[in-house]
C-alpha cells in the first residue's frame, strides 16, 4: 500500500488582517519574524517571545526586505530596490537608474551563500512575459533569465547547484542549474505544473533535505515537494490563500505563512477569520536559513 501522505495543520502565530501578506523573514538575532503587506504599505514584525506584533508605514508597496550585513535593510519595493531601517523613515535607492521597464515590478527575492541579492520581476497587468530574474552584486544589476509573467518563490538546494523558482502565471514550479562562481542559471525545466488547476504556486523555501515547501493559493495548503516533483507532505491552512513562507525559530524548524484577505467579502472573512492573519506550523526537517545580502 502506498503510504499515507504526511499532513500537519497550520496554527495562528501573529494575529493581523494583512490585505496581501507577503516575504515572511525570520531574524535570528532578534527572535522575530518580518512581514509585507504589499497592497498596505506596511512592514510587520512580530516579537516571537512576547507575541507582540508592531508595524511601519512604508511610502510604496513593497514586495519584502533582506537583511544586510550591515544591519540596513534592503526593501524590494515594486519600482525600485532601496536600502532603509525598521526604525527610519528615510531610503537610499539601490541605484540611481532604472534597472526595469516600465511595465514591470520587482517581486521575490532571497541572497545566496555569497551575499548576491536575486530577484524576480513581474508585468503589472499579469498578461504578458516581460519579466525575467535579476543578480544584484555589490550594487550592480544584471538580467539572469527573461520570458517570466509572475515572479515568485526563488530559493536555492543545500549545494546551490539548483535554484527554484515559481512563475504564478499561469502556474508553474520550475528549476535552474546554478553555478555559484558565475552567477549564472541556466537549462530550465518543469519541477511541478499548475496550469489549468486554477492553483497558484506562490512564495516557497527549501530544507536541509532538498525538498521545496511553496504556498499554493486556492488550495488552502503550504505543498512540500521532492526535487523530482512528488508531493511529500502538507501543510493544511485555514483559509484559502496563502501567499508565502519561510522558516525560523531557534532550530529553524518552524516553518511561517503568510495569508492574504483582499477582495473578500464580509461573509467570507466570517467563515475564514485567519484570513490575512501569519500562521505556523512545526516541520520535521530545518529550513534552509535565509543568508544577508553583501552591501
Amino acid at each position: 500500500m502506498p503510504n499515507k501522505l504526511l499532513e500537519i495543520t497550520a496554527e495562528l502565530a501573529f494575529q493581523c488582517r494583512n490585505q496581501l501578506g507577503e516575504g515572511p523573514l525570520w531574524h535570528p538575532d532578534e527572535n522575530a519574524l518580518y512581514w509585507i503587506d504589499l497592497i498596505g504599505k506596511k512592514l510587520f514584525r512580530g516579537d516571537a517571545s512576547s507575541g507582540k506584533v508592531t508595524e511601519k508605514d512604508l511610502p510604496y508597496r513593497c514586495a519584502r526586505v533582506t537583511l544586510c550585513d550591515d544591519d540596513r535593510m534592503l526593501f524590494s519595493f515594486t519600482r525600485g530596490l532601496a536600502f532603509g531601517t525598521y526604525g527610519g523613515d528615510s531610503y537610499q535607492p539601490l541605484s540611481d537608474t532604472p534597472v526595469i521597464a516600465d511595465g514591470e515590478r520587482f517581486n521575490d527575492g532571497a541572497c545566496d551563500s555569497l551575499g548576491r541579492f536575486w530577484t524576480g520581476t513581474y508585468d503589472a497587468q499579469l498578461a504578458s512575459p516581460i519579466g525575467g530574474i535579476y543578480c544584484v552584486d555589490a550594487g550592480k544589476t544584471s538580467q539572469a533569465a527573461t520570458g517570466v509573467r509572475l515572479a515568485n518563490g526563488l530559493r536555492w538546494s543545500p549545494d546551490e547547484k539548483l535554484m527554484y523558482f515559481a512563475d504564478s502565471r499561469p502556474g508553474q514550479l520550475w528549476v535552474y542549474d546554478f553555478d555559484l562562481d558565475a552567477a549564472r542559471i541556466d537549462n530550465r525545466r518543469l519541477v511541478v505544473d499548475y496550469e489549468g488547476t486554477g492553483v497558484k504556486p506562490d512564495g516557497c523555501a527549501t530544507d536541509a533535505d532538498g525538498c521545496i515547501w511553496i504556498a499554493e493559493v486556492h488550495r488552502s495548503q503550504v505543498a512540500r515537494y521532492t526535487p523530482d516533483g512528488k508531493l511529500d507532505q502538507v501543510v493544511k491552512v485555514p483559509t484559502r490563500r496563502p501567499t508565502s513562507v519561510s522558516f525560523g525559530g531557534a532550530d529553524n524548524k518552524t516553518l511561517f505563512i503568510t495569508t492574504r484577505a483582499d477582495g473578500m467579502s464580509a461573509e467570507e472573512l466570517a467563515k475564514e477569520p485567519l484570513a490575512g492573519a501569519v500562521l505556523s506550523a512545526r516541520v520535521g526537517t530545518p529550513g534552509l536559513r535565509e543568508y544577508r545580502y553583501r552591501a
